[in-house]
């Protein structure tokens, strides 16, 4: 796994234990990781409130989403509200504020909370709890659902959602590179190396997201693609 990253949690529906799962999850983290630094963004509807906050007082009343995040283990919580049309503006405004304001912000996990935040943030994986879909989907879920990287439609176990998270973030990250690095639809053999050493990777997951791509790996030397 490779820090900062950031992952969102959305739904079909309220009422799937999006929060149940952040309170888990930073509790599993908080294990395996002991010095990574948890950021919780928890994002409500409203008519008229426009701010971001991490005023404690707020955070923390007792039964909140936020004060649940925090009790869990969350070393930073912010709480987003506005209408969905100045959302947009807030979410540029996260980006900008939250690498400049978190301590060893390369140390970090940020989790996020709500179909709408989620779709401005762009967070590096999606997870999204699909629920009983006989029930009217929300429109802001619809919005989602295409891009979700993790479908959760049953029970699930924190540390295979956790692997999964990995999985995604290592296709992405080779994707990326590969991407970056490419000419022409070529790429040398020893760039292609690089990229898996960078990303502490085997070769061969390289060489399947080429393929993918239809990038051509020439000059190999080694054999490895």
């Amino acid at each position: 796994m490779i820090f900062p990253l950031s992952i969102g949690v959305t739904s079909s529906i309220s009422g799937l234990g999006k929060t149940t799962f952040i309170e888990n999850f930073i509790r599993f983290v908080k294990r395996r990781y002991k010095n990574l630094i948890i950021v919780a963004i928890k994002y409500t509807k409203t008519n008229q409130i426009t701010r971001i906050t991490k005023n404690s007082e707020l955070i923390e009343q007792f039964g909140k989403d936020t004060e649940r995040m925090k009790r869990a283990g969350a070393d930073y919580v912010y709480w987003v509200q506005s209408p969905r049309k100045e959302l947009e503006i807030l979410s540029e405004r996260l980006k900008h504020e939250l690498p400049l304001s978190i301590p060893s912000f390369r140390e970090t996990i940020i989790i996020m909370e709500g179909n709408s935040l989620v779709r401005f943030m762009q967070p590096d994986v999606i997870i999204f709890f699909k629920g009983d879909m006989t029930e009217q989907i929300k429109p802001s879920g619809k919005d989602v659902l295409d891009i979700a990287d993790i479908i959760i439609e049953k029970d699930y176990k924190v540390e295979e959602i956790m692997s999964k998270i990995e999985e995604v973030q290592q296709k992405k990250l080779i994707e990326k590179l590969l991407k970056e690095r490419t000419n022409d639809g070529r790429i040398s053999c020893s760039e292609a190396r690089k990229i898996a050493e960078e990303l502490r990777v085997p070769y061969i997951e390289v060489g399947r997201m080429a393929n993918e791509l239809k990038i051509k790996i020439k000059k190999c030397e080694l054999g490895c693609f």
